[in-house]
This record gives structure tokens, sequence and C-alpha cells, in this order.
């Protein structure tokens, strides 16, 4: 059957070269991976699903790390190294929905970068629709998160293309009955995507 939308990834898919706020952390405030790990492990998760609030916990491991201004400027930095968008990709998912594919958003994200992708990104232009997994309230590779997208869709499963850098993701996907496909880079991304179009034209639009 005939793919009608497409589902992409932010982190490491849209968003590439991703993790450039870890390596601001760790070149100009001495703040490793190691040092975070705790956070984003534990407490962050709950953030990425809308349980907790990322500016009030925060400050809980602020000492150990070294962080010497406030949550909110923590946050604002964040979100401005992490503003890296792969315009090639922009391009191509715009081209997608000209030739009638839903193009759709589904990444997990707390509730601060959502709205600051939703705006200051642009992606609420860039796709059809957006699913945050902080909105949801579950995240990527919980079935109930493709049961949340998929009850928004309205269309078929097996209807639905589904792109992440996160093979866990991808299985997840295709064990729920999505089509999915591992992204690694935009040139890959374009033949395996062309693939599925040409297909789309030999089987018809019935």
């Amino acid at each position: 059957m005939n793919i009608r939308v497409v589902c992409f990834d932010a982190d490491g898919v849209l968003v590439n070269p991703q993790m450039q706020f870890s390596r601001l952390l760790r070149e100009k405030y001495a703040i490793t991976p190691e040092m975070t790990r705790p956070f984003f492990n534990g407490i962050f998760n709950d953030c990425l699903e809308g349980r907790a609030d990322l500016a009030q916990e925060l400050p809980n491991f602020f000492p150990g790390w070294g962080w010497q201004d406030s949550a909110d400027s923590f946050i604002r930095t964040w979100l401005e190294a992490d503003h890296v968008v792969d315009a090639r990709l922009v391009q191509k998912i715009q081209w997608l929905r000209r030739q009638g594919l839903r193009c759709c958003l589904t990444t997990s994200q707390e509730h601060n970068r959502a709205d600051y992708m939703k705006t200051s990104m642009g992606f609420t232009e860039i796709f059809d629709e957006l699913f945050f997994s902080c909105e949801l309230g579950c995240q990527k590779p919980d079935i109930s998160y493709f049961q949340a997208v998929q009850s928004a869709l309205y269309v078929p499963r097996e209807t639905v293309l589904f792109w992440d850098d996160n093979m866990t993701n991808v299985d997840g996907a295709r064990r729920f009955g999505w089509q999915a496909e591992h992204y690694t880079a935009f040139e890959p991304f374009c033949r395996v995507m062309d693939g599925y179009l040409d297909q789309k034209v030999s089987g018809g639009e019935g």
C-alpha cells in the first residue's frame, strides 16, 4: 500500500549535526557528559514526558556541575546551541509535501524546546503536524507514543513511513505496524525515500 504520511525525528535527523550543546558545555564550562549523565538518564525523562518541569529540576544539579547562572540562562544557552537545522532536509520535506504526502515531526522533547521548535526553529511551518513527547505524555519507543500519533493520523498503519536515527525507535515503529527506516545521512535518505516514491508512482494513486 502506498505511503501517505512521513514521520521525521528531530535530533540526529532534522537537527543535524546534533550534540552541539554537549560540546559547548564541555569546552566552555568544563561540564562533561559524565557529569550530566545522571540528569539525562534520570529526571530528564520525566521532563520529556511532561511530568516534571526542566527549570525547576535543573538547579538541583548546578552545584555538582559548577554552573553559576540561572536555570533560564542554562535553558536559553541550550536552545540556542542546538539550533542547527539541516536545510537540505527541510527543502526535501517541503518537496514531499508538494507531492501530496503529509509530513510530521515525531520527537521526544521537553516543553521549553518543544515551544522553541514551534516558534524560533519554524517547525510549525515545515511540518503538517508536530508530535512532542511532552505533550503526549510518553516517548519513543513506547508503543503508547506510536498509538497516540496513529490516533491523530486517521490513515492505515502501513501507509505511515517513520524515519529515526535511533534503531531502537525504528524497531519499535516496525513492531507497531509502520514502515520505518534508519536515518544515517541525507544522501542515503534521499535514495531510500525516492525508492518509496517510485513504488507510489508505479502502484498508482489508488
